[in-house]
């Protein structure tokens, strides 16, 4: 059992470091031309401010679902911050607003295509809080100042996520209207370049593979023709 979620943590480890291969490519296919400036994660996070019912709400929209969280795994965690931090900051022009919540709530709506079980107690949340923080819109995040509300949604679609910035005094009035209008408010990453990327990424790993036999032949003849006095004279 263990040996089994051992070998699924590095195939996920294997999965984003594939990640950051593909959105360097990305970047230099023009796929992330929308950015605000060049940056090393793709895709972006989708931001909109937005008026509901008078009050101003900030949405942020990231593709896929929230991966796994692993403690232990420094390198791991250290990748998974550097893309929610980027794909947050990189996306909008935050310089342009001039408004700070001062008491807010951070909804996190997870989107999942198919009822498997799932917990919304994703660790990981927390990367994409402190990157909202770095943008400005909220002050420190102690506990009385930020709220955090962790809500899924089915959706047929395809994984997301949606998350949603509002005051602490519209919170209620906004959950009515996000139970009603999750669906038509949802703002979903495209994965445009996917296939390019995916072939050129392909291209790139046999390259690796063939060059590490072709290094690993000659290691295996230098050291079948070493002699005994090499070493010991």
């Amino acid at each position: 059992m263990e040996s089994e979620k051992k070998m699924l943590f590095e195939q996920l480890k294997s999965l984003e470091e594939m990640k950051i291969y593909l959105m360097s490519q990305i970047n230099k296919l023009g796929g992330n031309d929308a950015a605000i400036k060049r940056t090393s994660v793709y895709p972006m996070a989708k931001v909109k401010p937005m008026v509901i019912n008078g009050y101003p709400v900030f949405q942020f929209s990231y593709e896929g679902a929230l991966p796994l969280y692993k403690e232990s795994d420094r390198d791991y965690l250290a990748m998974i911050r550097h893309y929610y931090f980027r794909a947050t900051h990189d996306s909008y022009d935050f310089s342009k607003i001039d408004y700070q919540f001062d008491k807010s709530v951070i909804i996190i709506a997870q989107h999942f295509e198919n009822k498997i079980i799932r917990d919304l107690d994703n660790r990981n949340r927390k990367l994409i809080q402190d990157a909202i923080r770095h943008t400005g819109l909220i002050g420190d995040d102690s506990w009385w100042r930020v709220w955090n509300f962790d809500i899924g949604f089915l959706d047929p679609k395809g994984n997301h996520v949606q998350v949603f910035v509002v005051s602490q005094e519209n919170f209620e009035d906004f959950m009515s209207y996000l139970k009603e209008e999750y669906f038509h408010i949802a703002n979903i990453p495209e994965s445009t370049l996917q296939e390019e990327i995916f072939e050129e990424y392909r291209t790139e790993v046999k390259r690796k593979e063939k060059a590490k036999v072709s290094k690993d032949k000659e290691r295996l003849e230098r050291s079948s023709n070493t002699k005994p006095e090499d070493f010991w004279g």
